[in-house]
């Protein structure tokens, strides 16, 4: 083989691998401004944690889900929360059966809010893992929402937890009611949970609810580096 003929086939493989690199981008979502948090303080009440609807409701949810999306519920609403005060949602700690990201980063959240919720914002809240019940507010804020629909926001900068699991959801007030679903996605279980939204404190699972809220970004484990067994 001629010296200039290895030279151009040395080229024409690195022209192409740098294509493949780029392809292989997945393209990031368009941030929005994000609504500074306020005081959120409000009086707690007692009582059961949920509240099941007579009639199961279908939601719409998006058809193409993003990539680096955790989705735990099957968008069907079939209970409400009950305590307020208190931020429902999910427990991130899987994703389509294998461990999340450890020490990633949450850019946007999906949640359904449900019919009747007539307020204009919410507080969206993502904690980091939970110690025992408690988990550290890693932010809080108030961002806007229609009900009966999925709603999404994307944080201004993502935001970064550290370990092997993440909380999100939606503080629970008269009228600021995120949807919550006994079915579930893929076979994921149920992740379903609630914290006191204020304090970060007494955290229940529910352990047989999936809150309709979904988180993205720097979250799942690249499929090259998951363990795949033969039976």
């Amino acid at each position: 083989m001629s010296k200039k003929l290895f030279v151009s086939l040395c080229v024409c493989c690195l022209v192409l691998g740098a294509v493949t690199l780029v392809s292989a981008e997945r393209p990031k979502p368009a941030e929005k401004v994000a609504f500074e948090g306020q005081d959120n303080v409000k009086a707690q009440r007692s009582g059961p944690a949920v509240k099941n609807l007579d009639t199961p409701v279908q939601t719409k949810a998006p058809k193409n889900r993003n990539l680096g999306t955790i989705t735990y519920d099957d968008g069907t609403l079939t209970a409400f929360p009950a305590i307020s005060s208190y931020c429902y949602g999910n427990q991130f700690n899987t994703a389509n059966g294998a461990g999340v990201m450890a020490s990633g980063s949450v850019t946007a959240v999906q949640f359904f809010m449900a019919p009747g919720a007539g307020t204009d914002n919410v507080f969206l809240s993502v904690f980091g893992p939970v110690s025992g019940t408690a988990a550290s507010v890693l932010t809080s804020a108030s961002v806007p929402a229609a009900s009966n629909t999925f709603n999404m926001h994307t944080f201004a900068t993502p935001i970064n937890y550290g370990g092997a699991s993440f909380l999100a959801g939606v503080w629970y007030i008269s009228g600021d009611t995120v949807g919550l679903g006994t079915g579930t996605a893929g076979g994921q279980g149920y992740h379903g949970m609630l914290i006191n939204d204020i304090a970060g404190t007494g955290f229940q699972p529910l352990s047989t609810l999936n809150a309709l809220v979904r988180a993205s970004g720097d979250v799942m484990i690249p499929v090259e580096l998951m363990t795949f067994s033969v039976q």
